[in-house]
């Protein structure tokens, strides 16, 4: 594992349409030392910060509902043969 010690950034390879009608790649950005994520649009000032653990967190949030929804489909699948 690597320290960072200088932000280290990145452009997404898709474009989005987030704030404004025209999409446009997203710049993300890890920044060391306050361990926190930055965003904001290519050819835009405006940045959006959001802490690691915060993404974390909404992540493995994120996944536990999809996995919920995916077992509750199965059910109502298994559910719906038994009764034909």
């Amino acid at each position: 594992m690597t320290t960072l010690e200088k932000p280290v950034s990145r452009k997404t390879v898709h474009t989005y349409r987030v704030l404004y009608q025209k999409p446009r790649p997203v710049v993300v950005t890890l920044c060391p030392g306050e361990e926190r994520l930055e965003f904001r649009e290519l050819g835009r000032r405006e940045r959006f910060q959001l802490p690691i653990d915060t993404a974390f967190k909404y992540a493995v949030r994120l996944k536990a509902l999809a996995d919920d929804a995916e077992r509750r489909a199965k059910r109502k699948a298994k559910g719906d043969d038994a009764g034909v």
